[in-house]
């Protein structure tokens, strides 16, 4: 147990860091003052002023800030070493500078993972099969490669997932056509996909599946090789977030998918239990997601101060204060409603399985 929570608090507080340190360093290189930067919230456990910035650490671990001078915008006139005193070019690199270090730790993070050596996928290779499935029957081969989903190319198993799942919501029980790359053969298999049943807080669920399962194998890798790996794999990363994302927006994917900090917190102690190259993988995997999601044009977040900085630039008059207010409250309100909602569903998942154990 008491592993457990620092596990917890090492994954928060260094991505936190991360992203903080981001601001911190680009601010400083560019003439701001700042003021404070601090890890954690509530009580103070350490404090420093060294220069005219004040060091903190706060006894919670899960958060953090940077306190830049002349964040806010209820004046006239702003010194040069002032956020607001600096262009919004500058500002935008500020508030860009956390997630582009999320993003460059995740990538670096990866390097000794595939060095060590992790579990992934081999391409579009079948691994397995869903018991008394309709792929199980159809003729299929664990081995067999996936070329195409009903003459669509498929180039990870991502895409051999994405692909299955649109034409089964569209037609359900309809067959789909499988090109599959046997050796030296190349052969077409019609398979009709069969309900599938999964519960979700408390209610089923029915999708439409033909049981693939797909292969894995261990990845280990020379330093050279294993920087070149972390490259791929941190654009397949990328890659699957902003997917991940566009069905979000296009109603293709549940909000019920999404997972929350409770969520994510069980599932770093999961990591922490495996293996010390899970638990880096799982940090590296979320620095990434922190980074992309961070870049969303939506108030509070950085992406959203960003695209307000490029309207800004564009009409060359900063916005009106008790307007900005209202954009950030009700930006500020929908993130805390989603993110209760997202903490509900976790919590629901967890008691859900507890009483099935029971």
């Amino acid at each position: 147990m008491f592993s457990s929570i620092i596990a917890l608090i090492i994954l928060f507080s260094v991505l936190i860091t991360i992203h903080e340190f981001g601001h911190f360093i680009v601010a400083k290189r560019n003439g701001v003052k700042v003021e404070k930067f601090a890890i954690g919230f509530g009580p103070k456990i350490y404090q420093k002023k060294k220069g005219e910035t004040t060091y903190i650490i706060s006894v919670i671990p899960f958060g953090g800030y940077v306190k830049l001078a002349g964040e806010e915008i209820d004046k006239e006139k702003f010194e040069e070493w002032e956020y607001m005193g600096k262009s919004p070019g500058i500002r935008s690199k500020i508030l860009f500078a956390g997630s582009l270090n999320n993003l460059i730790f995740g990538f670096i993070l990866l390097i000794p993972v595939f060095m060590i050596g992790t579990i992934s996928y081999e391409g579009t290779k079948i691994g397995d099969f869903i018991k008394n499935f309709p792929a199980e029957k159809s003729g299929l081969k664990v081995g067999d490669e996936v070329l195409e989903v009903n003459g669509e190319k498929c180039k990870t198993w991502l895409d051999v997932t994405l692909k299955i799942k649109d034409y089964t919501k569209k037609y359900k029980d309809k067959p789909l056509n499988l090109k599959i790359k046997r050796e030296n053969e190349i052969l077409i298999y019609s398979i009709k996909p069969a309900p599938y049943t999964v519960e979700e807080n408390g209610k089923k669920l029915t999708e439409y599946i033909i049981g693939i399962l797909p292969k894995e194998k261990l990845e280990k890798y020379p330093f050279h090789r294993a920087v070149i790996k972390s490259g791929k794999e941190f654009f397949e990363i990328s890659f699957t977030t902003l997917i991940g994302l566009k069905l979000l927006f296009q109603r293709k994917l549940s909000i019920r998918h999404f997972t929350g900090p409770v969520g994510i917190s069980e599932i770093a102690v999961a990591a922490w239990k495996v293996g010390f190259v899970s638990y880096l993988q799982f940090m590296a995997i979320l620095s990434i997601n922190l980074g992309i999601i961070n870049l969303i044009p939506y108030p509070v977040l950085d992406g959203g101060h960003i695209f307000g900085l490029l309207i800004e630039k564009i009409r060359k008059k900063r916005p009106n204060m008790k307007t900005l207010q209202i954009i950030q409250n009700i930006g500020a309100i929908s993130l805390i409603l989603f993110a209760l909602f997202i903490t509900y569903q976790d919590i629901g998942r967890i008691f859900e399985r507890n009483l099935k154990i029971k």
